[in-house]
C-alpha cells in the first residue's frame, strides 16, 4: 500500500485541493444563485460539472500522478484485485459502521420527535435513497478517492512505531474537516459531516472502496434527512430552498427531493 501512497506529489496535491475548493465555493456562492435565477444559463453548471469530472476521474489521477485505481477505491474494477480494499475484504467494516451509525440516528430521531418517527413516510424515504445513491457515489469519489489521496500525500509520515496510526488519524481529521467545510453554513450538517467524515476516512485509509463508502453515505444521508428530518441545504440556498440550484438544472427534481433537501 505504501508504494502507492506517494504517487500523488504533495505540492501538486495541495494546489489541486486549494483550486477545486475555491472553484466549488465560487460556483456555489457566486454562480449558484445566478444559475438558479436564470441570470446565468444552466449550461454553465453542466460545463463546470463536466470539467470537474474529467479532472478528478481521468486527467489528475491518470496524467498528472499515475495514481492507481485500487488506491482511489476502484480496486473492484481492476481484474484480479484481491487487496484490502476489495469488496470481500472491506464490506464488513463499512457495514458495521453504517449499522451502528444508523441505529444511533434512529435513536436520535425518536428522542427528538417520537411521533414523526412513528409516522415515517416510507415511500419518500425509498425515493430519497435512490437519489442519494448517486450523490453518495459522487461524494465518495471526490472527497475520499480524490481529496483524501492528496491529503495522504501532503501529510508527512514520520518514523517510529506510532507513525502510521498517527498519519492515519491526521489524514482522517484533515479530510473530514475539508468535507465538513463544503457543507457551510448548515451548522448541524457540518457536525454530522465531520464525524462521519472522520469514520469514513479512517476506514478508507486501509480499505479504500468507493462503492461501499458511497452506499454507506447514501444510507446514512437518507436517514439523517428523512428520519431525523435535518435539512440538507448548503450555501446560499440554506435559507432559501426555492433557489436550490439542482431544482433548476434538473427538470422534475423539485418534486423528487422535497423542500427540506
Amino acid at each position: 500500500m505504501m508504494n502507492m501512497d506517494r504517487t500523488v506529489h504533495p505540492v501538486w496535491g495541495l494546489i489541486e485541493i486549494l483550486i477545486v475548493t475555491l472553484l466549488f465555493f465560487i460556483g456555489l456562492w457566486v454562480l449558484g444563485p445566478m444559475i438558479a435565477t436564470d441570470r446565468v444559463p444552466s449550461v454553465i453548471f453542466y460545463l463546470i460539472v463536466a470539467a470537474g469530472a474529467i479532472h478528478v476521474l481521468w486527467y489528475s489521477p491518470s496524467k498528472l500522478h499515475h495514481d492507481p485505481p485500487e488506491a482511489r477505491g476502484f480496486g473492484d474494477f481492476v481484474p484480479g484485485y484481491q487487496g484490502d480494499g476489495s469488496f470481500k475484504h472491506a464490506w464488513r467494516v463499512y457495514a458495521l459502521y453504517t449499522v451502528i451509525a444508523a441505529v444511533m440516528l434512529v435513536i436520535l430521531a425518536g428522542w427528538l420527535d417520537l411521533v414523526s418517527l412513528k409516522e415515517l413516510n416510507w415511500a419518500a424515504l425509498w425515493i430519497k435513497l435512490v437519489g442519494y445513491v448517486a450523490l453518495g457515489m459522487v461524494q465518495a469519489v471526490f472527497f475520499f478517492g480524490f481529496i483524501q489521496r492528496r491529503v495522504h500525500a501532503i501529510i508527512p509520515v514520520s518514523g517510529g512505531f506510532r507513525a502510521f496510526p498517527l498519519h492515519r488519524f491526521s489524514v482522517a481529521i484533515l479530510t473530514s474537516a475539508i468535507f465538513a467545510s463544503y457543507h457551510l453554513p448548515n451548522a448541524m450538517l457540518i457536525g454530522f459531516a465531520f464525524f462521519s467524515g472522520c469514520c469514513w476516512s479512517w476506514i478508507f485509509y486501509k480499505k479504500p472502496n468507493i462503492l461501499l463508502l458511497g452506499i454507506s453515505h447514501a444510507l446514512l444521508g437518507t436517514i439523517l434527512h428523512r428520519v431525523v428530518q435535518l435539512p440538507m441545504r448548503i450555501g446560499p440556498f440554506y435559507e432559501n430552498p426555492d433557489l436550490y440550484i439542482l431544482r433548476t438544472v434538473f427538470p422534475g427534481l423539485d418534486g423528487f427531493i422535497g423542500n427540506l433537501f
